[in-house]
């Protein structure tokens, strides 16, 4: 009978072993990294808090307490206020997105004043709720966070600026990371190892305004940055928004050069000339020294129909071999540009057909009246006439070919 009872004990002992979720190690093994720092130059550093599970399988999260370092050289004298970015935590049980900081405290670690930002844990879940901590690079971001500062940073290479508590050390406020390990709530801090793979004091583009004008047919675009780093290009796209077709084509219409590294504030302008009514948008590539890029926020603007009849001075004037006739009608019409001789012979005609609203340009040489013309004085006639009312409108200009 003893025998049948020790033997029920052991195969429940295997079932259970056998159902224990893989997830669950011994003793889970981890890094905690620093990563992804970035300093606009001034009051802002920002830099990603991620946990790598370094087992077969993920970790998951009870509870995370996280305890850091700041330099008080680096602090330069201000208040730190400390958050996450919003949106920026991959923790899948947003209930356990830290959200309490602490950045008042301050203390003396071997010999050297330091600043405490605190990010205390949230109330673990229940078993089988928490996140799950990836054991796939780059792992699980818990958040990204930000220090503001009320002075300009004061940060150097290496960015010694920032610190995780170190394990054991009992000075401020120590890290713990508390999983979840066949079902039992266990602090797994000390198989943890503390990874710091920051850059140092980055400054990438920092666009701080992207605006448009209008004149006529021209659009002015300017923007001002207010750092750049390693910055090589501004590539300037635009796009035309039709009510036909849903689909939107970025072209490149033009490059600015960029400052290349600067913590001043710089500007910038770029125009486009001649463009047909319509609706257009603009975006900056903005394109580093190393390839990599980041598109800026799409400006919207608007080339308005001509409200009157126009016939523009040709350019070049006096011109050879050729040059540009600019006109503009504003309803549909049936137009004809003529060319005339000083004398008044008809030499030849440039347009005759249906034109919809909206503004022309036509190129003009001997070659397009298919004859030789001699240099001199010629007129350029237009008339179009508004095919809903018949009304007609007439204008004539001069130009001069110099050969």
């Amino acid at each position: 009978m003893k025998s049948k009872i020790l033997f029920s004990i052991l195969f429940i002992l295997l079932v259970s072993l056998s159902y224990m979720p893989k997830s669950y190690s011994a003793n889970p093994t981890f890094n905690f990294i620093l990563a992804n720092d970035t300093w606009d130059g001034h009051m802002v550093f920002e830099v990603d808090i991620i946990v790598l599970s370094t087992d077969a399988a993920p970790i998951e999260l009870a509870a995370i307490t996280t305890g850091l370092q700041i330099s008080d050289t680096s602090r330069n004298g201000g208040t730190i206020t400390a958050s996450y970015v919003a949106g920026s935590s991959q923790l899948t049980n947003t209930t356990q997105i830290p959200t309490a900081f602490n950045a008042t405290a301050t203390t003396v670690v071997d010999g050297h004043t330091v600043r405490l930002i605190k990010i205390a844990a949230k109330t673990p879940p229940a078993v089988g709720n928490g996140s799950m901590l990836s054991n796939v690079a780059p792992g699980t971001r818990i958040g990204r966070l930000r220090l503001v500062n009320t002075v300009d940073w004061v940060i150097v290479p290496s960015n010694n600026s920032i610190n995780i508590i170190p394990i054991g050390q009992t000075v401020g406020y120590p890290s713990a990371l508390n999983a979840y390990v066949a079902g039992t709530n266990v602090n797994i801090w000390s198989s943890g190892t503390i990874v710091k793979n920051l850059t140092g004091p980055l400054l990438p583009v920092e666009l701080t305004s992207f605006v448009s004008n209008v004149s006529g047919r021209q659009i002015d675009l300017n923007w001002e940055t207010k750092t750049e780093v390693n910055a090589r290009q501004f590539e300037i796209q635009r796009s035309i928004v039709s009510t036909k077709d849903a689909t939107v084509t970025w072209v490149s219409v033009g490059v600015i050069p960029a400052a290349g590294t600067s913590t001043t504030p710089r500007k910038y302008s770029y125009t486009e000339k001649n463009l047909q009514a319509g609706k257009y948008q603009y975006r900056i590539k903005m394109v580093d020294n190393d390839g990599s890029y980041k598109l800026s926020a799409v400006v919207e603007t608007e080339i308005a129909l001509p409200k009157n009849f126009e016939l523009s001075q040709n350019y070049p004037n006096p011109f050879n071999p050729s040059t540009r006739i600019n006109y503009s009608i504003p309803f549909d019409s049936r137009v004809t540009l003529e060319v005339y001789n000083i004398t008044g012979e008809r030499m030849g005609q440039i347009v005759n057909e249906e034109q919809s609203a909206g503004y022309y340009t036509v190129n003009f040489s001997s070659s397009t009246l298919n004859r030789n013309i001699a240099s001199g004085v010629y007129i350029y006639k237009i008339n179009a006439v508004d095919k809903s009312t018949g009304n007609a409108f007439t204008s004539i200009k001069k130009m001069m070919l110099l050969k």
